[in-house]
């Protein structure tokens, strides 16, 4: 009896066209993972969630650093994708079909995607995939925080804002959004770049000033909040209550925080406003440290910092 041939396995460039079939790879993929942790898959079926997350990936597609896919002669089967803003160099999504993993196809995908030799902040936003977790660390990433999803209805104290603060609006064309940029440059300590204008026209861009300085900013929207930042940590409270008014607001059922476990005054304050911690925990891995992670909390859901 004749043998089966081993499937012959195509890395090429990725294109805006690949990313209903990237999704399914990473849909799969990280449902498998969470039901092996025992953590809560993706909501919805593939294709409505896709259909969610679609400006997000045509985003990422249009100003990825790399994009590459692997396929068979049947359909994608993995993808990793990257951005570059300046000497940030982050790794955004990087996924194998279950079924295709430890075949040394996210060996082909990786370095391709984010070589050893480029940006001077490297940065991953992990999952807790031991396998994966090897790759990285022998690329030279060190584990800084882990980043908790913390979830739940969207439940702020009625009444006043408690810490005086002005809250502006910001429109994708108004110059205020500059000041916003510089201030998530200040507390992140890298450039969002063109993902700070695309962010204002998909979500709605909150800048909190005190005496007139801009001292805290949110992007809330339906779909996801964050990031999220404020100068000093003492003024994530009130930010967040906000945040949690706004997304009530605009009619989420639920809300989903992706927060640095660095960051004590945010974390405590969303437990207390009844968000439970997801067990699908994420790490932040980086080449160096970087940034003021104990006032900032990431893009949701966490597929960038």
């Amino acid at each position: 009896m004749a043998q089966a041939q081993p499937q012959v396995i195509t890395i090429r460039g990725g294109t805006p066209d690949d990313n209903q079939a990237a999704y399914r790879v990473l849909y799969l993929a990280v449902n498998d993972l969470a039901r092996r942790i025992g953590a809560d898959p993706i909501p919805g079926e593939m294709e409505s969630s896709y259909a969610r997350g679609e400006p997000l990936f045509r985003h990422l597609a249009d100003t990825a650093a790399e994009f590459w896919v692997a396929e068979n002669a049947e359909r994608v089967v993995g993808y990793a994708r990257s951005i570059e803003r300046g000497g940030f160099f982050e790794l955004t999504e990087f996924f194998v079909l279950p079924e295709h993993q430890s075949a040394g196809i996210g060996r082909r995908l990786l370095e391709r995607t984010f070589p050893e030799d480029r940006g001077e902040i490297r940065v991953i936003v992990a999952t807790t995939d031991v396998r994966a977790l090897g790759s990285y660390a022998k690329a030279g990433m060190t584990a800084r925080t882990v980043i908790a999803s913390l979830i739940g209805p969207p439940q702020a104290r009625d009444g006043p804002i408690t810490t005086p603060m002005e809250i502006m609006r910001v429109a994708p064309e108004d110059g205020a959004l500059a000041e916003l940029a510089a201030l998530d440059r200040q507390v992140a300590g890298f450039d969002h770049g063109p993902t700070i204008p695309w962010l204002a026209e998909t979500r709605e861009a909150l800048l909190f000033r005190r005496d007139g300085h801009a001292i805290g900013y949110a992007f809330v929207a339906k779909a996801g909040v964050g990031p999220i930042g404020a100068q000093e940590p003492d003024a994530l409270p009130t930010i967040l209550d906000e945040v949690l008014r706004r997304t009530t607001a605009l009619g989420a059922q639920t809300v989903s925080f992706e927060v640095p476990m660095s960051n004590g005054v945010a974390l405590r304050h969303l437990l207390a406003r009844g968000l439970t911690i997801d067990p699908f925990l994420t790490l932040l891995l980086s080449n160096r440290e970087f940034g003021q992670m104990d006032r900032y909390l990431a893009f949701s859901p966490p597929i960038f910092l």
